[in-house]
């Protein structure tokens, strides 16, 4: 029997879900694609708090760091880089030819307004881009006040790498006016990996009219056309659309609500139970994240040890971003592990888990 999964993605997904991926097959240019195309659109739009389209792409989250850049950015973006995930992002800027610059916080640090607010002073950006949710170091930053510095700067697209945060944590995208804000299957919508989802803000459209070079796949122009009508440019993974519609479906029973207080409550029953134990949140205090706790392992203990023994009773945890875990160790300070409490996990599964690694800590 698999191992259930407390890793920060892929998450454990469930049975009914799972059951979904098997559907027999149909055509992609039928109509019944169509409607199960069209049906995906209103819970995903509560989900992002958004009115905007959600296009739906068959890749990870990282495409939609491409799409962004290649079709919304000319020449010249601002990036916030506060962990491996955003780092990435503006590597990714860099290889499709753009001028990045960087505003770089200490591994564990949240984005800040007022940082932010000074890059974005010294003009020229046509974007800027963050990750929400750091999953690298378990920080989820603020974005009320971030968003009350984007609407200093009409002219600067907002581009949120929400993939390790939405549908665990509260982001309303209209209400702060993310242009372009993307997530995937497998982290707190409890899919398997394989496909993405992004809100695209009419504004984006109308910058992505502009830029030359947008490619093909990740192309939101072509997207969009083929959206409206219900249809993918391209061959989609239907198994994947048949198991978002009924993550939909339980999403909408359960209450989103209700999902983010789940989230919530595990996040601080983890948090809790790290002071407990006589261990630390590597997350910057006041900005823990609610979907993963990046956790100091000022004890010592031996991961490798403790991953293998856990498994051995059905538990499969991370111990820390490797790079990152590397980079603390060559410095003498301590690394880290991660516990995921995101997706569809439970409080009393948290619970089940913190219980058995407590052996190990004592």
């Amino acid at each position: 029997m698999a191992n259930k999964l407390f890793i920060p993605g892929p998450t454990e997904v469930r049975k009914e879900i799972l059951d979904e991926l098997a559907r027999p097959q149909i055509g992609h240019r039928t109509e019944g694609f169509k409607k199960l195309f069209g049906s995906l659109k209103p819970g995903l739009r509560e989900v992002f708090y958004t009115q905007n389209d959600i296009l739906i792409s068959t890749s990870s989250g990282s495409g939609f760091w491409e799409s962004s850049i290649r079709c919304c950015v000319n020449k010249k973006i601002l990036v916030a880089v506060n962990g491996a995930f955003s780092k990435k992002y503006a590597d990714v800027a860099e290889a499709c030819g753009r001028e990045v610059v960087r505003i770089k916080y200490e591994d564990g640090q949240a984005v800040k307004p007022e940082e932010v607010e000074e890059a974005l002073s010294k003009d020229g950006f046509e974007a800027f881009a963050m990750a929400h949710n750091e999953t690298s170091t378990g920080v989820c930053s603020r974005m009320e006040p971030i968003a009350n510095v984007m609407k200093k700067y009409p002219n600067v697209l907002w581009f949120v790498d929400a993939v390790s945060s939405l549908g665990g944590i509260k982001l309303e995208v209209d209400k702060l006016g993310i242009d372009f804000c993307f997530t995937s299957s497998q982290k707190a919508f409890a899919l398997p990996p394989g496909i993405a989802m992004a809100s695209i803000s009419p504004r984006s459209y109308e910058k992505a009219m502009n830029v030359p070079g947008k490619g093909y796949y990740f192309n939101i122009l072509d997207l969009k056309k083929e959206y409206d009508s219900d249809q993918t440019p391209y061959t989609p993974s239907i198994p994947h659309l048949y198991a978002l519609q009924k993550q939909l479906e339980r999403i909408k029973v359960e209450g989103i609500e209700n999902r983010f207080r789940r989230h919530q409550e595990m996040a601080e029953y983890t948090r809790a139970w790290v002071k407990k134990v006589g261990l630390v949140m590597f997350s910057e205090e006041g900005y823990h994240s609610n979907t993963v706790s990046c956790i100091s392992n000022i004890k010592a203990i031996d991961f490798k040890a403790v991953k293998k023994e856990l498994s051995a009773k059905g538990f499969s945890i991370d111990s820390g971003y490797g790079k990152m875990n590397e980079k603390l160790e060559a410095s003498g300070k301590p690394n880290t592990f991660r516990i995921a409490h995101m997706g569809d996990l439970t409080l009393e599964e948290i619970k089940e888990l913190t219980s058995e690694l407590e052996r190990f800590i004592s």
